[in-house]
C-alpha cells in the first residue's frame, strides 16, 4: 500500500469514526491541504442541482426508506450479476418480484428465525452518536461501486442510469440524495462503497452543503458538493 492510499484508509477511518458534524469539521480543517477548494465539485455536476435535491423528500423517515430501498436495489443487482445474467438484458427479471422468486428460492422461510438473522446481515441500520445529534450508518452487501464509477452512480442526478433494469425500484440516481437535506447543519453525508467481486479497492467521498454569501447578501445561494480523494 502506498503512502497516499495509507492516507487515504486513514482519512476515510476519521471520517467514518466521526460521532458528530463538528468532529467532521475538526477533520477537515486537520487535514487542509485534502480539502482544498479544488477537491470540491458540485453534486451531479452541477451548482443548479439544489433544488432538485431539496425537493425530493419533505420527510426523514421517507428518505431513510428510499436509501434502504437503494439497498434493495443494489442486493438484487448483485444477485442478478452473480448469475451471470446482464440486469439490462431480456433475460434478466422483468419485476422485482419475479427477482425475489429467481434469486432468493427460500424466501418463504424468511419469517424463520435462523433465516430472518442471515438476510438481517445484508441489509443493516445502525444509530450511532450523541443524543439527539445521531448519525445514521445505512449498510448493505449489494453490488457495490468502484471509485472511478462513483460520479456515475451515487453522485450524479436525474440520469435513469437503472431505467433498463426492471426489478429494481430507484430509476433516477435520486433516493441517495434525498436524505441530504436531513443530515444536521452542513448535510455531511459520507458515502463509501467498494465493486463486490473485490476487484479494484474502496473508495469513499463526504457530501456537505456549501453557501455562497452572509445571511444578510441578497444575492446569497447554495449548492452540494462533494470531495474527491
Amino acid at each position: 500500500m502506498d503512502s497516499s492510499q495509507n492516507i487515504s484508509v486513514t482519512l476515510f477511518n476519521e471520517l467514518f469514526n466521526a460521532p458528530t458534524e463538528d468532529a467532521v469539521d475538526e477533520i477537515i480543517s486537520k487535514y487542509p491541504t485534502l480539502f482544498t477548494d479544488d477537491n470540491w465539485y458540485p453534486l451531479g455536476g452541477d451548482e443548479k442541482m439544489f433544488g432538485i435535491v431539496r425537493g425530493q423528500q419533505s420527510n426523514p423517515i421517507a428518505a431513510l426508506v428510499e436509501k434502504v430501498t437503494n439497498s434493495i436495489d443494489a442486493i438484487l443487482t448483485k444477485k442478478c450479476l452473480e448469475a451471470g445474467i446482464d440486469p439490462e438484458s431480456s433475460e434478466a427479471p422483468r419485476k422485482m418480484e419475479e427477482a425475489i422468486h429467481k434469486f432468493f428460492p427460500e424466501h418463504k422461510n424468511w419469517d424463520l428465525q435462523q433465516f430472518r438473522r442471515k438476510q438481517a446481515e445484508e441489509i443493516q441500520i445502525v444509530a450511532d452518536g450523541p443524543p439527539r445529534n445521531t448519525s445514521v450508518i445505512i449498510y448493505d452487501n449489494g453490488e457495490g461501486q468502484r471509485p472511478e464509477d462513483f460520479e456515475n452512480t451515487f453522485l450524479s442526478l436525474v440520469r435513469g442510469n437503472k431505467i433498463n433494469i426492471h426489478f429494481v425500484q430507484g430509476k433516477y440516481n435520486m433516493g441517495g440524495s434525498g436524505a441530504l437535506v436531513f443530515c444536521g447543519r452542513k448535510r455531511y453525508q459520507l458515502i463509501a462503497s467498494k465493486r463486490f467481486d473485490n476487484r479494484g479497492k474502496l473508495g469513499f467521498t463526504l457530501i456537505r452543503q456549501r453557501k455562497i454569501g452572509s445571511s444578510s447578501d441578497p444575492k446569497r445561494f447554495s449548492y452540494f458538493e462533494y470531495f474527491r480523494n
